[in-house]
């Protein structure tokens, strides 16, 4: 005998359990305030009990909401943003736990041409955005035509008065250079995205710097290079023909991690022949050997940061000034005073 599928249940199917009018159900799913609290409790209970789910396309049409928000991140694709850096991954998995309280979704995006980000803006209807690094002018006016409140993330440019969320990073490279001087290195080098591109970098190195020209020392001799694995790995050999450097500080972990990596197949002992800090604190920096000491931002926090500031605006709140987020230093193994010679 042939088993008759079970019709899903509608909004007038609740209604009549409930023995209210469809457009009083209709008024709870979209979360409208004109049902007394006990007549919507006996309504989302009954919905429960008859197993009904609402149509998330149809709520959000007539909400007038999506309830997605994008991130844009600085990269050619929104899938190095899983594969190239975990920063970008650890960052979106505290925003996404954060976001998802409020019921958004999130889509991924990544550096477009103005005209590219145009479509995918219109074509997504999001509610929020969340802008990470260094975009054009021409992404922000797109923005504000379309009127789609945004927070941005990691950015230094004064082009755009919209609230940005960050670490203190020249105080991170400040730090990092207290403690290398500290542990009696005199001779230290920087290695780091592009200076004129990278304004994290740069505000590193910066620290860095302040922290050397305090001690009456010289600046740091600078490398730059991409900020991924292979970055750090690839320069590795030219750094080390520097034989008066006794310490690097990299602007990321994974610059640090990939440049420790190729240092000791060339035989070189860390922390013994080179100390090595990073920058970020990802989950990796214990489980390398040796530990990476490095700058820990907070990338938790980051991320929860940015979420509620997106909810704020997306509830038409005026946004506070959100003070750069305190970076800290993290002590492993891959650190020690240099060698007498």
């Amino acid at each position: 005998m042939k088993k008759t599928k079970k019709n899903k249940p509608s909004i007038y199917d609740i209604a009549k359990a409930v023995g209210v009018s469809a457009a009083t159900v209709s008024y709870v799913i979209n979360g409208k305030n004109k049902v007394s609290e006990k007549t919507k409790q006996k309504i989302l209970a009954t919905m429960a009990e008859m197993g009904y789910v609402a149509d998330q396309a149809a709520v959000s049409l007539s909400r007038g909401k999506s309830n997605i928000v994008g991130i844009c991140f600085p990269l050619e694709s929104a899938s190095l943003v899983f594969s190239d850096n975990p920063f970008y991954s650890e960052f979106l998995a505290n925003f996404e736990r954060e976001i998802s309280k409020a019921n958004y979704d999130i889509i991924v995006g990544y550096l477009k041409t103005p005209s590219e980000f145009e479509r995918w803006l219109s074509s997504r209807r999001l509610d929020g955005l969340v802008i990470f690094g260094l975009y054009s002018p021409e992404i922000f006016k797109i923005i504000k035509a379309k009127k789609t409140p945004y927070v941005l993330t990691d950015f230094y440019d004064a082009s755009t008065d919209a609230l940005s969320i960050r670490v203190d990073d020249a105080y991170g490279g400040y730090l990092a250079g207290e403690y290398l001087i500290g542990l009696g290195h005199k001779k230290i080098a920087f290695v780091g995205g592009e200076q004129k591109t990278s304004k994290v970098d740069s505000k590193r190195l910066e620290g860095l710097n302040k922290a050397l020209r305090e001690k009456g020392l010289e600046d740091a001799y600078v490398i730059e290079t991409k900020t991924t694995f292979d970055g750090g790995y690839e320069i590795a050999e030219s750094l080390l023909k520097h034989k008066d450097v006794t310490a690097v500080f990299c602007g990321s972990d994974i610059v640090a991690i990939g440049l420790m990596r190729h240092a000791q197949e060339l035989g070189v002992s860390i922390p013994e022949d080179l100390s090595v800090v990073g920058f970020d604190d990802l989950k990796a920096c214990t489980y390398v050997y040796p530990a990476l000491t490095t700058i820990a931002q907070d990338i938790a926090r980051k991320g929860q940061v940015a979420a509620n500031a997106l909810l704020k605006a997306m509830e038409g709140e005026e946004l506070p000034d959100v003070e750069p987020i305190r970076p800290t230093l993290r002590v492993r193994n891959s650190t020690a005073a240099p060698k007498k010679r």
